[in-house]
């Protein structure tokens, strides 16, 4: 009994010890390689998951009436997300409608008024300028005759004065010519009132002016009105808000009843397609960092999944100058910190991982070397 169990004590130890230095090993070979990669790379665990996101926002205010997606879902490009309460923009257009075909109207009517005004004053200053051509052609003519009598007339008296005519037939050209030169100034007097017309006239295009210029202010204020309907009519289209592109909703910000004012966010939207790994490595590490340059990453929300990346950008600024905040040392108070610099890497095969979402905290390592 005594040779059996000593036996036994003996295979246990031997297994203790077996299993011991199986561990060490095991162990040594995992520190080995652990060591080796510390020495042989660069590693930082200040990275994350990033994509190009949008948020979306209203360009009026109004009520949420409707949110039509849910946070997670993936929607295209132009698909409606989110309905505004659209009654007080449908009346403000209709207003803006009413006012534009006010004014249409008061246009119309302008333009016949100013029609109708020149045609007035052009046919009235016609009229006018034939009446001083008659008249003028009755000057003349009655003139001209003056003239003539007047001529006989001192003829007749001269041969009056030598007694070779008789008195009789002086006197009976003494009043024609009398009547002549009455019929002269009736002539040139009906001339000047026909000028008088003539000016009066003239005088009347200040009508057709001003009907011009009631008629461009008509237009102006139609261009006006058609301007606010224009911006009435985009106003009302923009109650529905629609996707920019086609991705994932992130976050929603706004639920039905809610307000929304315009450039206030009411979803956040990423493209899945754009998702990257913004690292922050520590500066002395940047001399090992190099555009084009492969990365393994693995991500915490998902254990024993290694990836694989390519560095796209190395941000030539430390994260610190991008600080909401920037550090002040101008008092002289400084303590060296080593700084971060922000690296992008891109993850090969993401479209093959829609579990990788943005947010997501991913340790990056980096060959050392070329």
């Amino acid at each position: 009994m005594n040779e059996v169990a000593g036996s036994q004590s003996s295979l246990t130890r031997r297994g203790v010890l077996l299993v011991g230095v199986v561990a060490l090993v095991v162990g040594a070979v995992l520190s080995a390689q652990w060591l080796y990669f510390r020495l042989t790379h660069v590693s930082t665990d200040a990275a994350y998951v990033k994509a190009e996101m949008a948020e979306v926002a209203p360009e009026v205010a109004g009520r949420v009436m409707e949110v039509l997606v849910a946070e997670g879902e993936p929607i295209q490009a132009g698909q409606v997300l989110v309905r505004l309460e659209k009654e007080s923009l449908t009346a403000s257009r209709q207003q803006a409608e009413a006012a534009v075909a006010q004014l249409e109207e008061t246009v119309r009517r302008q333009e016949a008024t100013l029609n109708r005004t020149k045609k007035t004053v052009a046919t009235a200053e016609e009229a006018a300028k034939a009446g001083v051509e008659a008249a003028q052609a009755q000057v003349a003519k009655a003139s001209a005759y003056v003239d003539y009598l007047e001529k006989q007339e001192n003829r007749l008296a001269a041969l009056l004065a030598e007694q070779a005519v008789p008195k009789a037939r002086y006197e009976e050209l003494h009043a024609a010519a009398e009547a002549a030169r009455a019929d002269l100034r009736a002539a040139q007097e009906a001339l000047r009132v026909a000028e008088a017309k003539l000016q009066e006239a003239r005088a009347a295009r200040w009508a057709v002016a001003e009907a011009e210029s009631g008629l461009a202010e008509a237009r102006s204020g139609l261009e006006r009105a058609r301007a606010a309907l224009a911006q009435a009519q985009w106003a009302e289209s923009r109650s529905e808000l629609r996707a920019p592109f086609s991705g994932v909703v992130a976050r929603i910000f706004l639920r039905a009843g809610d307000f929304a004012a315009p450039g206030r966010p009411v979803l956040a939207l990423y493209d899945p397609r754009t998702r990257y790994v913004e690292a922050r490595f520590e500066e002395t590490k940047v001399l090992h960092l190099v555009p084009g340059k492969e990365a393994q990453m693995t991500v915490d929300a998902l254990p024993g999944k290694r990836l694989r990346g390519r560095i796209r950008r190395v941000t030539p600024a430390a994260a610190q100058e991008f600080a909401l905040i920037p550090r002040d040392v101008t008092a002289g108070e400084f303590t060296k910190v080593t700084q971060r610099v922000p690296v992008e890497l891109t993850i090969e095969g993401v479209e093959q991982h829609p579990e990788i979402v943005p947010g997501l905290s991913v340790v990056v390592s980096v060959r050392k070397g070329s």
